[in-house]
C-alpha cells in the first residue's frame, strides 16, 4: 500500500508541468546527432554485449523461442499465398517482416552466418511482395510495425553487406517502403484499408509512422538524403504532437489516449516505446524525463481491469470475451524497463500487476524488444489482493469520461463503470449516463459487438439503444451517422440510420458531481446536450453505490413534448424474470441481479430480446453479420446481450423520473431490501436498511440535481 501511494504522489508532481517539457517540434538541434555508423534502428553496436546477456539470462525463453522459429523456417520452404489479397491482413506474411528482423538479431547476437545469409533472402523476398502490391495499388497491412521489421534487418546486418549487397538490397527496400509510406495528399491515389492518418490522436501505428524509419535508416547512405531529412524532420512534429496529445490526456488520474481499451492499450503505446528505442539509438538522446505521463497508463491498465483479465467492453469492443488486450503484460514491461531506473517505486507495482495479468503466448507487436531492455521486471510469485482504501474505491479517469468503482480487486468483488463528460471521443459511442455493473459476471452490460464490415456498429452498437442509458424518440429524428467499415454480404449501405431515441453529441455532457464516502460513492451527470435540442431539456442522471453491492439509479428526464416516449433500459445477457409488478432479475455467468422500478409509480416494464429481437430497434434487429471468424460472436453470444429491459411510464407527460434500486451478487441471491419511497412536490425520498446500516436518499427537485444520503449505524 505504501509503494502504491508514493506512486500517486510522484504521478501528480509531475503531470502538472510535464506538458510543458514535451519533445519539441521547433527544435531540430538533435537532427546534427544522428549517428553515421550501423546499426542505429532500435540498437547500436554498443548495446549488443546487453543484448547477448539478456539472451543468455533474463530472456533466455525468448530468445530460444526466436531461435527455434528461425531454425525451423530455415529448413522448410517459405510460400507465400494470396500476395493479392483485397487488404493484407488477408493473408499472413506479415509475420515473414518480423522473422526477418529476428534472424538479423540471431546473426548479432550468434555470428552465425546461417543467420546472416537467411535475413538477406528473406529481406528480398519481401521486397519483392512489397514491390508487388505497391505495382497493384494494394496496402500492406494496416499495421506498419512489420515493414519496419524489415527496415531494423537492413540496418542491423549493414555493416556486413557488400556495397553491391547495399545498392541492390539498400535502394529496393528505400524505394518499395517510400512507395508503401503516404507523404501526402496528391503523391498518390489511396489504398483500401491504409492507415495514412497522422492526427496526435491516433495511434500513429500505420503507414504515416514509417516515414521516421526509413529516413533513420537510410539518413546519410546517398539515396534520397535530401528526402530522408525531410521525412524525419516532418515525422518528429507528428510524433511531438501525438506526444503532447496524449500527455495532455493523463489528467489527474491517469488513463490513455482512447476510453476503448483494445485501443489505448493495445497497440497505441508503441508509437512512444518506437520514439523513445530509436531517439536513444539514432541520436543518443534519452527522451524517458520528457515523456514519463505514460507512467499512468499503469493507472488505467490497473483499474480497468476485470476478474479474468476482462474489461467493461466500452467503446468499439469486440464482445466475444471482453479480454483485456494480450500486450497489457508487454506494456507493464516496457513501462517499468523505460522509466524504472528513475522512479524504482512503480517496480513493484508492475511486478504486482503482472501477477493480475496472466495471458499465456502473448508476443509484442515489435517481438524483438524485451531483448533490449536494460531492466528486468517479472511478476510477484503469488499475488495476494492489494488493500482498498476505503477513501479510494472509486477513480474518475476525467479525460476519458469514466468513473471507475470496485469493491476490491477479488474474482467476487463488485466493479462498476459510469460514463460521463469526456476529452476523448474517438471509437466511443453515444452513451454518456451508461453504467456497466460486473460480479460474478456481467450484470448490466453494454450489448453488441463490432463486426467488420457489418452495419450492426453503425445501425445498432454504437447507438443509446444499445447501452443502459435514456431514450426519448421524437418521430422522424434523422440521427448521426457513426463510422462503419462497410456493410456485410446481402446488407445495403445506404440503409437508413434507425432513430432509436438516442443521443447525437458526443462532446457535450457535463460531470456535476462525484464524491465517495466510507459507505457510498455518489455521481451526478447531465447527457441533456447530448440529445436533439428539440426533444430534450433536461437529462440528468444520478448514480449512487452503495458499498458493495446496491445501485441506486435516479433519472429526471424533461423533454420538449409529452408525446415523445421516455424508457430507461437495462441490457443483460440471458432471459429476465418478472418478479410480481415492479421487480425483475437475472441470472448468468455464476451472478445474479434483481432490480426494482420505484418511479415512476405507474410503469410499464417490456422485456425486448431472444431470437432475432436481440438488437431491437426503431422497428426492426440489427443482427451480427454470420462470418467465420473467432473474434466475431454469434447473435446468440451473452455478453452480446440477449435481452434488455425497457421502464417507461404509463401517463404521457414532459417531466419524469425514474428511479431504480439493483442488487448484485451470486446465484444465491434471493431478494432485495425492503424499500420506502415517498414523493413530495421538492423531493424523493428513498429509504432502506442494509448491512445493518440504514440509509435515506433524498433527491431535490427543485434542482436539476442533488441528494442528500443519511446513513446510520442500526
Amino acid at each position: 500500500m505504501r509503494y502504491r501511494i508514493l506512486i500517486i504522489a510522484i504521478l501528480y508532481s509531475f503531470t502538472a508541468t510535464i506538458v510543458l517539457a514535451q519533445p519539441n517540434p521547433n527544435n531540430l538541434e538533435w537532427m546534427q546527432s544522428i549517428r553515421a555508423d550501423h546499426p542505429r534502428l532500435f540498437l547500436t553496436s554498443e548495446d549488443i554485449p546487453n543484448i547477448i546477456s539478456n539472451a543468455q539470462n533474463e530472456e533466455r525463453g525468448l530468445f530460444l523461442s526466436i531461435q527455434r522459429s528461425i531454425d525451423k523456417l530455415m529448413n522448410r520452404e517459405i510460400i507465400f499465398k494470396n500476395e493479392l489479397v483485397k487488404s493484407g491482413e488477408g493473408n499472413n506474411i506479415a509475420q515473414y517482416g518480423h522473422r526477418t528482423a529476428e534472424s538479423a538479431l540471431l546473426w548479432l547476437i550468434t555470428k552465425d552466418k546461417r543467420y546472416f545469409d537467411f535475413t538477406k533472402k528473406m529481406m528480398l523476398r519481401m521486397i519483392e511482395y512489397y514491390e508487388l502490391r505497391v505495382a497493384n495499388n494494394l496496402n500492406i497491412h494496416w499495421y506498419s510495425f512489420s515493414v519496419t521489421s524489415v527496415l531494423c534487418a537492413y540496418d542491423w546486418i549493414y555493416n556486413d553487406l557488400s556495397k553491391e549487397e547495399r545498392e541492390e538490397i539498400g535502394k529496393r527496400l528505400y524505394s518499395a517502403t517510400h512507395n508503401i509510406a503516404w507523404h501526402g495528399k496528391g503523391v498518390r491515389k489511396s489504398r483500401h484499408r491504409e492507415n495514412p492518418n497522422p492526427s496526435p490522436n491516433t495511434g500513429l501505428y500505420g503507414s504515416s509512422a514509417l516515414p521516421w524509419f526509413i529516413g533513420l535508416t537510410f539518413y546519410g547512405e546517398g539515396i534520397d538524403d535530401d528526402e530522408c531529412k525531410r521525412m524525419v524532420r516532418d515525422c518528429y512534429k507528428v510524433y511531438c504532437n501525438m506526444s503532447a496529445y496524449r500527455a495532455n490526456l493523463l489528467g489527474k488520474s491517469g488513463g490513455n489516449s482512447s476510453g476503448t481499451v483494445g485501443y489505448g492499450l493495445g497497440h497505441y503505446p508503441y508509437a512512444e516505446y518506437n520514439l523513445i528505442y530509436t531517439f536513444r539509438s539514432a541520436m543518443g538522446i534519452d527522451l524517458t524525463p520528457q515523456m514519463e505521463y505514460m507512467i499512468g497508463y499503469m493507472h488505467y491498465m490497473d483499474w480497468a481491469r476485470l476478474p479474468g483479465n476482462r474489461e467493461f467492453g466500452i467503446g468499439d469492443t469486440n464482445h466475444s470475451d471482453n479480454k483485456m488486450p494480450s500486450k497489457i503484460p508487454t506494456h507493464i514491461k516496457e513501462i517499468a524497463n523505460l522509466f524504472g531506473a528513475r522512479h524504482p517505486d512503480i517496480i513493484p507495482w508492475a511486478s504486482n500487476l503482472l501477477s493480475l495479468y496472466n495471458h499465456k503466448g502473448a508476443r509484442a507487436s515489435m517481438p524483438f524488444m524485451p531483448l533490449l531492455h536494460r531492466l528486468h521486471i517479472e511478476k510477484s510469485d503469488s499475488y495476494t489482493p492489494t488493500p482498498i482504501d476505503r477513501n479510494n474505491q472509486s477513480r474518475h479517469f476525467e479525460t476519458l469520461g469514466q468513473i471507475i468503482m470496485r469493491s476490491g480487486q477479488g474474482d467476487y468483488d463488485t466493479y462498476a463503470l459510469f460514463t460521463t463528460e469526456r476529452k476523448v471521443v474517438n471509437h466511443q459511442h453515444y452513451d454518456i449516463n451508461n453504467f456497466i455493473i460486473y460480479k460474478n459476471g456481467y450484470r448490466a452490460l453494454d450489448s453488441g459487438t463490432r463486426p467488420q464490415p457489418g452495419i450492426h456498429l453503425s445501425h445498432y452498437y454504437a447507438r443509446t439503444v444499445a447501452h443502459n442509458c435514456i431514450t426519448i424518440r421524437m418521430p422522424d429524428e434523422k440521427m448521426p451517422k457513426y463510422w462503419n467499415s462497410g456493410p456485410a454480404k446481402g446488407e445495403n449501405r445506404k440503409t437508413p440510420v434507425p432513430n432509436d431515441g438516442g443521443q447525437r453529441n458526443f462532446k457535450v455532457a457535463k460531470l456535476l458531481s462525484h464524491e465517495e464516502s466510507e459507505h457510498y460513492v455518489y455521481i451526478a451527470s447531465d447527457a441533456s446536450k447530448c440529445y436533439h435540442e428539440d426533444k430534450a431539456e433536461l437529462v440528468v442522471r444520478e448514480f449512487v453505490w452503495i458499498k458493495p453491492d446496491i445501485f441506486i439509479i435516479f433519472d429526471r428526464v424533461v423533454s420538449d413534448n409529452a408525446e415523445y416516449p421516455k424508457r430507461w433500459l437495462y441490457h443483460i445477457a440471458s432471459k429476465p424474470n418478472k418478479r410480481g409488478r415492479t421487480e425483475f432479475a437475472e441470472e448468468s455467468q455464476g451472478g445474479k441481479s434483481i432490480c426494482r422500478t420505484l418511479l415512476p409509480k405507474r410503469a410499464n416494464i417490456d422485456f425486448v430480446g431472444g431470437p432475432g429481437k436481440q438488437f431491437w430497434s426503431d422497428g426492426r434487429n440489427w443482427p451480427i453479420p454470420e462470418r467465420n471468424k473467432k473474434w466475431i460472436p454469434k447473435n446468440d453470444h451473452p455478453l452480446v446481450g440477449q435481452w434488455r429491459v425497457e421502464v417507461s411510464p404509463k401517463l404521457a407527460a414532459t417531466h419524469d423520473h425514474f428511479l431504480h434500486i439493483v442488487q448484485v451478487g451470486d446465484e444465491t441471491l434471493k431478494s432485495l431490501p425492503k424499500t420506502k419511497t415517498k414523493e413530495s412536490d421538492n423531493e424523493v425520498t428513498l429509504s432502506f436498511e442494509y448491512q445493518e446500516r440504514s440509509y435515506t436518499l433524498t433527491f431535490d427537485k427543485t434542482k436539476e440535481y442533488g441528494c442528500k444520503i443519511e446513513v446510520n449505524k442500526l
